[in-house]
């Protein structure tokens, strides 16, 4: 090889290093989601070194509601209705701002406006931190993550029981097992969407009904997001916004590279951001390698040129 073709191969190495690192660095943020096919959605129930479960994170302010013991079902009943009481209903309240959004102003719009889906799980999350609980949330979004669309859930694990629970804030709504009763996973209720046996679960509003949730709450009711197909786009998300709560930053010791689990329903429907980056590492790592041994190459040439 000469000297003009290693340098050459040099220059669109680094070209192509460069253009792969910046795609890395500029949505970094997709990078940390780790797509799961459905065939291993339990490991999301699973907390490990690789593969955390939940983050915990720190409140950046303080909300004291008498909170009920989420891990009865009495208790979880009457915390839903808190938070339902919480923030007055009715579809002419007006939207909320995120606009410069800080922890108490949050909390300040959140008791004169209706909440939307997000800010009701934000509310169970604190419901279920305050009793040194896990709690994550689940979005169920349309294809391609288009921003302000889909719905949110909260899940919390349950000591109790030994199992996560699924529950819809926004519509005070438990999910149950038909027969047995027991609150069900959202990996349950994915598994059973797929399986083609949803007539299992049902959807307990308590002392509400789908009628008054239509009627009052923004949005349609939890069984009509659910059919509508959102159910087929899951992302399990870890962590919540920076203004809510606060994280480790060091990965290494205290904190999780990974933020969230976009679960693969049976085609790929996920922002495809998820993908491209990993690919975009892969590439960069492979050039990196093969500018380090180029330019070792090149050194060599010249050096035997004097």
């Amino acid at each position: 090889m000469t000297l003009l073709t290693s340098s050459r191969t040099l220059s669109v190495t680094l070209v192509i290093l460069v253009v792969s690192g910046l795609h890395v660095w500029f949505d970094r943020y997709y990078l940390r989601f780790i797509p799961l096919p459905l065939q291993l959605v339990e490991l999301v129930n699973d907390h490990g070194n690789f593969t955390p479960a939940f983050e915990d994170g720190r409140l950046n302010g303080n909300l004291e509601l008498d909170w009920a013991d989420i891990t009865t079902d009495a208790g979880l009943r009457a915390t839903l209705n808190t938070i339902r009481e919480y923030s007055p209903l009715g579809k002419d309240r007006g939207m909320p701002s995120y606009e410069n959004i800080t922890f108490e102003r949050w909390l300040a719009q959140a008791q004169v406006k209706t909440l939307l889906c997000t800010d009701a799980t934000m509310l169970f999350i604190i419901a279920a931190w305050s009793q040194r609980l896990k709690a994550r949330e689940w979005h169920l979004l349309p294809s391609g993550w288009p921003p302000g669309e889909g719905h949110s859930v909260a899940e919390f694990y349950n000591p109790k029981n030994n199992q996560w629970e699924v529950v819809d804030v926004q519509h005070a709504a438990i999910f149950r097992d038909h027969d047995s009763r027991r609150i069900l996973s959202m990996a349950d209720i994915l598994k059973r969407f797929k399986s083609g046996t949803k007539s299992t679960i049902d959807v307990d509003y308590g002392p509400y009904t789908a009628h008054f949730i239509g009627e009052k709450v923004r949005g349609p009711t939890t069984q009509i997001l659910f059919e509508s197909g959102h159910i087929s786009t899951p992302v399990l998300q870890l962590r919540q916004a920076t203004w809510f709560a606060t994280y480790p930053r060091n990965f290494l010791i205290s904190g999780h590279f990974v933020i969230g689990y976009p679960i693969h329903m049976g085609r790929w429907t996920h922002d495809h951001r998820v993908l491209t980056t990993k690919l975009a590492l892969i590439i960069f790592l492979l050039f990196a390698l093969n500018f380090f041994i180029s330019g070792v190459t090149l050194l060599r040439q010249r050096k035997r040129s004097n």
